[in-house]
């Protein structure tokens, strides 16, 4: 199966693109964490059933077995979110593919959301035709707990956090409002470049790319006509507007 790459916004405005693991390495990474869990709770009822028959531990009460069911379901529901948590989004599978969970906005994942994919597990288990099902046509690779966790599955991003652009406008400044949706993600990223890039450039050239890039916020910006402050306003009310929808995303998913 071909990789599918996916662009993101971080809430830093930067357009990124991440590999969207593809359903053969999941499996993959599923069967060695379901070999790993096998072998723990395979090794823990040895050493119970040892330590039963040597008289170091009874479980004939039924408040033992109780609790020992409970301990075995506790091991076995909490490895995944376990290793998840403590690796940044890896479990041992995972980290064997190279793959990673991240929230649908490119930041790192965080236990809640974590917890809630992990919570949905037993359904995709169970219901393996629909897990599968929503892996390969979803748009993002995305199972059930994946889709209600906000969550995505990619190939390790090898990339460095970015940082925000140093921008003049206030983050909470009330600005007329702007539709973005028309900016294509290239052109997005020339706008972001330049805003990032432009006090290193010579004054004649910084006054040409802005005059550019301002023209074509201009044409495919709706609301544009508002910011009459100059170029570099109008662009920076872009990145500021990019910026607060993606903010806005990422509470929606996180409920």
């Amino acid at each position: 199966m071909s990789i599918q790459r996916h662009s993101i916004v971080t809430p830093e405005a930067v357009a990124v693109r991440v590999d969207i693991a593809e359903l053969g390495s999941r499996v993959g990474a599923g069967l060695i964490d379901g070999l790993i869990l096998g072998g723990v709770l395979t090794v823990i009822q040895i050493l119970v059933g040892v330590a039963g028959t040597i008289g170091l531990l009874g479980l004939g009460g039924d408040l033992a077995a109780a609790l020992y069911a409970g301990f075995l379901l506790l091991v076995a529901f909490g490895y995944h979110p376990f290793f998840e948590e403590i690796w940044n989004g890896q479990t041992p599978g995972k980290r064997a593919f190279a793959l990673r969970v991240i929230q649908t906005d490119g930041q790192p994942v965080g236990l809640g959301p974590v917890l809630l994919r992990n919570l949905l597990r037993p359904f995709d288990v169970l219901l393996v035709a629909m897990g599968a099902f929503l892996i390969l046509f979803t748009r993002r690779r995305q199972r059930l707990g994946d889709l209600v966790a906000g969550t995505i599955v990619v190939r390790q991003p090898k990339m460095a956090q970015p940082s925000p652009v140093p921008l003049q406008i206030p983050p909470d400044a009330d600005l007329p409002p702007l539709d973005t949706t028309l900016l294509t993600e290239e052109e997005y990223e020339l706008m972001r470049s330049f805003l990032e890039r432009r006090w290193q450039l010579t004054p004649a050239a910084r006054m040409a790319l802005g005059n550019e890039l301002g023209n074509l916020a201009w044409s495919k910006v709706p609301g544009a006509q508002a910011y009459t402050g100059g170029p570099e306003v109008l662009l920076e009310a872009v990145l500021v507007t990019v910026r607060r929808q993606s903010l806005g995303f990422r509470r929606t998913v996180g409920g």
